[in-house]
């Protein structure tokens, strides 16, 4: 039996073969920081994502029963011989999606579901303008004033049920002596009638109320009505609170779990359904170029297939009235032109009716995306951005003197929450209330986490959707590094993404916590400073793809001061953009110039209007300058600026791949596989068969295989065990019908065409001149180790990146400002010299070059840098 400390020392994994990896064996020390690092696509997510935190989630998955199990998907198993500990596991995998338009920054750091038990537990209805506890009014006193508001002088009140409460109630044992109609009024018992009588009370007794309800079969939420004999009145306030010191009122009602989470029915805010925020129609989007004419087709919504027709009306009706049709719309735009295009006039119906018209056909998508295309979101003034249900709003939690409602608990910032917090705390130290004070240690551990990473001016309401990149990154760890216990294992891939040093070496803070617990860390990282910082290093390599998935290397890590290199700084280019002094969002920014030509390195924390600054304001108004258009937000076009040298275009390049799906490949995202096909179908013996291009793709229904539907895998679903995933028979995996794939052009077929390096396939391909030119391109980003058939989804995040780039730059760019958000995303030191290679052709072109980065390997390739803390200095 092996040794028990020997099996608690390291994660051994004997065997790996995902992917890349060459049957390695590697170790994994328990309870340290490992860091795995190398060149991008030499298998460091294949072991640490694809194996390790794959086959620990599957083997999870399938300890669970089955009616558990079905609502998750199971991983397939990882190829591997073995892995000894299998450990709980957590994972953060690069790209991370947010999933619709709901979640806020306390559903990232999972902080809205513990608050949510803690205002249904232990909150109280107070009323918001005294803060005193509502009470429940005498029942008698409350029919008196009902009586006296009524102006009722009748000496004998009826009490009734609604017909089917006092069926449910009574079950019919016995029927009233009396029923109240519309027509008649109180009557002797008809059955037909909608209200039966419980009891009668004469006006001096009504003191007498209370007893008499309480004596009714199921007391307990009963709904009364009253009559004076002609008329019949509901008894309120009988489940209703009032404040002892005004007339502010509240259901009595007890509110169930549900209604204190915007993620239901029962708790979303009535007016915006849980969204926060309210779509409405955008006027800069309905005019998107106001530079020009109607004619000209300055209003875009009346240019789509959908209201084209309504455009000639428009010029007819605006012609009579005398307005131009043929000036700029700014010239002429007015709040009365506005209501007749809104309104209608004439013969034009306006555009309230085709924006109805378009409500009444929102099941189409393509009506919605429309739709959707032409509005923007405001703030729902009901909850105020909260997407909270108005019966939860007077919930309150009482802290000290502090009394804190369920709504203004969202609108606050994670610092200022924090502080309540603690405060509570102190309180429930001194009380003894021990599950209210395990729930607030669980909230205050959260709020700390999110501290310790920098997220405490952010409020709690802000959307997921308007984080940054560092923002929403770091939200994700603190759902990871907020975990309170031991002996699992976190899987975390580039945490410091976007993270300025500053920021870093608090992540580091976090994860030295996590580890002290009795856990394991390991990271994918390119960070030096985080390599410097690791207890464990794993180098992978040596270099991408079929030439990589080896162990290099293992050692301890630096455990040494890191020194952060010194920014490359210009003083004055003759060509540059100048941006003087000014407010941007609240914020006072010094001036400061971006040479023009040369690259341009921008770098500062999260919260220094990094993005906003650059992206939302700059290339914005760049952009729309030079083309009429908005790149972001139409309302964002007021930044100042002055520019001594003309340039051709602008364009934004991020780390996000876009619009890819599992079918998704190399070759179709840089365009060579159509080439491919069209290479293939140009053969005689294509021709003679009547083959074309179709015919030779697996997305076609001329050339996929119809067993698999072109997947090349067929997959048996299993009702109690793990599904079977197997190579489809007919094709042999290979996607295409066999008689199509097996193509020859003498060389290699059209399945080995799809699959082998493209370095074995591009050169014998008669290109244009565009695809010449991006294969250089290919070669020089040292990616022609891939092959066209190599799926997005299985592409590390260096090569991802990399491929985002070859994409946008495909076609000639010349004399252009290109804004690179995050660029070494996934990318080690060595490919970011390949990179530079790039930088320097771009420039040759006459290109300027801004990127928005905390890499410190970036600013040996750098002419200039930007401190954004030196420009919000003092604001």
């Amino acid at each position: 039996m092996p040794d028990k400390k020997e099996i608690s020392s390291s994660i051994k994994v004997l065997g790996a073969r995902t992917h890349n990896l060459k049957n390695i064996d590697v170790e994994i020390p328990i309870n340290q920081i490992t860091c795995l690092w190398g060149p991008s696509g030499s298998g460091k997510s294949s072991l640490a994502f694809h194996t390790l935190l794959a086959e620990s989630k599957r083997r999870f998955l399938n300890s669970l029963p089955n009616d558990i199990k079905f609502f998750w998907a199971t991983p397939q198993a990882a190829d591997v011989d073995s892995i000894k500990p299998i450990l709980p596991v957590w994972g953060l995998h690069q790209n991370n999606p947010i999933l619709g338009s709901r979640p806020t920054l306390s559903d990232m750091i999972s902080l809205t579901d513990h608050l949510q038990v803690i205002y249904h537990r232990w909150s109280k209805k107070l009323c918001p303008e005294h803060l005193e506890e509502l009470q429940q009014p005498s029942i008698d006193l409350a029919l008196e004033s009902q009586l006296t508001n009524l102006k009722i002088q009748e000496e004998t009140l009826y009490f009734f049920l609604a017909k089917e409460e006092y069926l449910i109630r009574y079950d019919a044992d016995f029927f009233p002596s009396r029923s109240f109609s519309e027509e008649h009024g109180v009557r002797e018992f008809h059955e037909e009638d909608f209200f039966w009588e419980v009891f009668r009370l004469k006006r001096k007794k009504i003191h007498q109320l209370e007893k008499r309800i309480s004596e009714l079969k199921n007391s307990e939420g009963v709904s009364l009505y009253f009559s004076d004999g002609l008329n019949i009145y509901p008894l309120k306030n009988y489940l209703e609170l009032e404040c002892p010191k005004c007339d502010f009122r509240a259901s009595s009602v007890s509110l169930d779990l549900d209604r204190f989470t915007p993620y239901s029915a029962a708790g979303a805010c009535q007016k915006c359904k849980g969204h926060g925020k309210i779509l409405i129609y955008d006027r800069n989007k309905i005019v998107e170029n106001p530079q020009l004419s109607i004619r000209e087709g300055a209003i875009k919504f009346l240019e789509s297939s959908h209201f084209k027709y309504l455009k000639p009306r428009l010029l007819k009706e605006l012609s009579t009235k005398k307005i131009s049709v043929d000036k700029p719309f700014f010239e002429i735009e007015n709040e009365k032109l506005w209501r007749d295009l809104e309104e209608g006039f004439g013969s034009f119906p306006g555009l309230n009716e085709c924006y109805q018209y378009l409500e009444r056909k929102r099941y189409k998508r393509t009506v919605r995306i429309f739709i959707r295309r032409n509005q923007k979101e405001i703030l729902c003034e009901s909850c105020k951005g909260t997407r909270l249900h108005s019966d939860v709003h007077h919930q309150y939690l009482k802290v000290g003197k502090t009394h804190l409602s369920y709504l203004d608990c969202y609108l606050l910032t994670i610092k200022e929450l924090n502080e309540i917090f603690h405060q509570l705390r102190s309180l429930l130290l001194k009380e003894g209330e021990e599950r209210l004070l395990y729930k607030t240690k669980q909230v205050m551990r959260i709020l700390e986490t999110a501290q310790d990473l920098d997220l405490k001016d952010l409020n709690l309401s802000l959307k997921a959707k308007v984080l940054t990149t560092s923002q929403y990154q770091r939200s994700l760890l603190v759902k990871i590094l907020s975990y309170e216990g031991g002996g699992s294992l976190f899987v975390l891939d580039e945490p410091s993404l976007g993270l300025s040093f500053k920021e870093q070496k608090k992540l580091i803070v976090c994860l030295q916590k996590i580890r002290n617990q009795g856990n394991t860390v390991l990271i994918v990282e390119h960070s030096e400073f985080i390599k410097s910082s690791a207890d464990y290093l794993i180098e992978m390599g040596p270099e991408a793809g079929e030439r990589g998935g080896e162990v290099l290397s293992k050692t301890k890590g630096f455990q040494q001061e890191f020194v952060f290199p010194n920014p490359p700084l210009m003083k004055n280019p003759k060509f540059k953009i100048k941006v003087p002094s000014q407010e941007i969002d609240g914020h006072q920014i010094k001036s400061f110039f971006i040479p023009l030509e040369k690259t341009t390195l921008v770098y500062g924390d999260s919260g220094s209007l990094k993005n906003s600054l650059f992206l939302q304001h700059l290339a914005n108004i760049l952009y729309y300058d030079q083309t009429g258009e908005v790149l972001y937000d139409r309302s964002r076009l007021s930044l100042e600026y002055r520019v001594n040298k003309p340039f051709r275009n602008v364009y934004v390049i991020d780390s996000s791949l876009g619009n890819s799906n599992s079918r998704s490949s190399v070759g179709t995202v840089l365009g060579f596989t159509p080439e491919l096909r069209k290479h293939y179908a140009n053969l005689s013996v294509s021709k003679s068969l009547g083959l074309e291009k179709g015919h030779f793709s697996s997305n076609s229904e001329l050339g996929k295989c119809p067993t698999c539907e072109g997947k090349g895998i067929v997959q048996i679903e299993m009702n109690f065990l793990e599904d079977i995933t197997l190579e489809c028979e007919d094709c042999k995996g290979m996607k295409l019908k066999p008689i199509f794939a097996t193509i020859s052009d003498g060389t290699q077929s059209v399945y080995e065409a799809l699959n082998n390096p493209m370095s074995k396939v591009i050169p014998r391909l008669q290109l244009t001149a565009k695809f010449l030119r991006l294969w250089e391109l290919v070669k020089l980003l040292k990616l022609d180790y891939l092959s066209l058939d190599r799926t997005i989804t299985s592409l590390s995040g260096g090569e991802r990146l990399r491929l985002k780039l070859l994409a946008q730059l495909s076609k000639s760019v010349y004399e252009s400002l290109l804004f690179f958000e995050n660029l070494s995303s996934g990318l080690s030191a060595r490919e970011l010299e390949a990179i530079a290679e790039l930088f320097e052709h771009l420039k040759k072109d006459g290109n300027s070059l801004i990127i928005l980065d905390e890499n410190e390997n970036l600013f040996q390739f750098g002419d200039h840098s930007i401190n954004l803390e030196q420009v919000l200095k003092n604001s």
